[in-house]
């Protein structure tokens, strides 16, 4: 049982390691690495006898401490690109673990510091709220777009905007991103097709809220997070 439960135990372990250090002068980089080195650090001590030691397991997705409007995949490489925690930052955690091709991904919200006010505390606890909802519409018979809608309900009644072109997705072995997908926000111009959740679906939720009008934009920051080639 417990070897059973180590893919979902390491997630949250890394997340729990990745909110102790993001503290006030902490390097974003730093951290980063530190949680990755953990993950694969930890791993090594499950699924260590002869017939299963030769597993592949590691990172499932890089550590990403992405800061204020930045809205996701921020993990810089030392030197310039990097960034130092300031108090009230709004830093939103990702990372993954694998074994066996099988992902288990973690995200969180917090503020360095602890303390959150006005329109930041808003689209904090809209975001926490849209989650816990999105989750409990998530079960056998109901559809993505039921998702879609409670996620939209919940961040009206905070005075926010759900973010667009945010896909929640169907996962499988060695694939977090498959094809069946729960749109964020749903517009005339972005669409995506109805399903219906079915007994062990696994899905990889995510939750944006905005404070503006929900529109990202390619950010100036070089990209260090990619996608593996399948048929490579």
């Amino acid at each position: 049982m417990k070897e059973f439960l180590t893919p979902f135990f390491f997630f949250i372990a890394a997340l729990e390691k990745a909110i102790s250090l993001c503290v006030e002068g902490a390097d974003v980089s730093t951290v980063c690495g530190e949680v990755d080195t953990f993950i694969e650090a930890e791993l090594l001590k499950v699924f260590s006898n002869k017939k299963s030691k030769k597993l592949v397991r590691g990172i499932g997705f890089p550590t990403c401490l992405s800061i204020n409007e930045v809205m996701g995949h921020f993990s810089p490489t030392t030197g310039e690109d990097s960034v130092k925690l300031a108090n009230e930052m709004l830093v939103k955690i990702e990372l993954g673990t694998h074994i066996d091709g099988y992902a288990a991904q973690a995200a969180h919200t917090i503020v360095v510091g602890g303390k959150s006010k006005g329109t930041q505390a808003d689209v904090t606890l809209a975001a926490h709220a849209a989650l816990v909802a999105a989750t409990r519409t998530i079960k056998v018979g109901s559809t993505n777009q039921d998702v879609t809608a409670v996620i939209a309900k919940v961040c009206e009644a905070y005075g926010v905007n759900p973010v667009q072109g945010v896909l929640s997705h169907k996962t499988k072995k060695h694939l977090i991103d498959g094809n069946e997908v729960i749109i964020n926000k749903e517009t005339p111009e972005q669409r995506v097709e109805d399903w219906e959740f079915a007994a062990g679906d696994v899905i990889s939720l995510d939750v944006f809220a905005s404070t503006g009008e929900g529109l990202g934009k390619e950010c100036e920051k070089r990209t260090t997070v990619y996608k593996r080639e399948m048929d490579v």
